[in-house]
């Protein structure tokens, strides 16, 4: 199978097993101004690896190489949109936001508030007021084995791991001061 079909036929997979699941039971735009979806240009979502070829020709939307080159070659591309998409063709990073897939010390995957998100999202800021819904992480535990079959996916997930511990270190070394 040709890579184009392989990875349509792969996220549309992960679509279907996670469903319409959300973050919060009501609309979390709602609650910050749909923060996550304002930006200019250069601001956008990380692709998963093969992501881009879901994407064909769209008036909503650029996609551009972003400076993340996987063990293989691969380059992570960035979707950029104009801050309004069609729901059901948003980007994986957009449907599980403000969560990232993590590879923990054991090889398995867990989900973890991404630190990228502290500063714009009311989940990531007050957890206690706002907590992520069950439903919302059962359903990425139902919806990622098939993605973890894929090595570009796990080699990303790998560096995004990376990148949270990173930041991780970052803001505890800021809340000791």
């Amino acid at each position: 199978m040709d890579s184009l079909n392989y990875y349509r036929k792969l996220y549309k997979t992960f679509r279907k097993r996670f469903g319409s699941a959300t973050p919060l039971k009501t609309d979390c735009g709602k609650l910050c101004g749909e923060k996550c979806c304002l930006g200019d240009e250069n601001d956008g979502m990380l692709l998963f690896p093969g992501e881009e070829y879901l994407y064909d020709n769209g008036n909503w939307y650029t996609i551009k190489e972003t400076d993340i080159v996987l063990p293989g070659g691969y380059t992570v591309k960035l979707l950029v949109c104009s801050g309004k998409c069609p729901r059901d063709e948003r980007p994986l990073s957009c449907r599980i936001f403000p969560v990232i897939p993590y590879m923990n010390e054991y090889g398995r995957i867990d989900f973890r508030l991404d630190p990228r998100s502290f500063g714009i999202c009311p989940i990531t800021q007050n957890p206690e007021k706002h907590p992520v819904e069950d439903n919302f992480i059962d359903s990425l535990y139902r919806a990622f084995p098939p993605l973890l079959k894929d090595k570009n996916v796990v080699d990303f997930i790998e560096i995004l791991s990376e990148q949270y511990d990173e930041l991780m270190e970052v803001f505890e070394i800021f809340s000791e001061n």
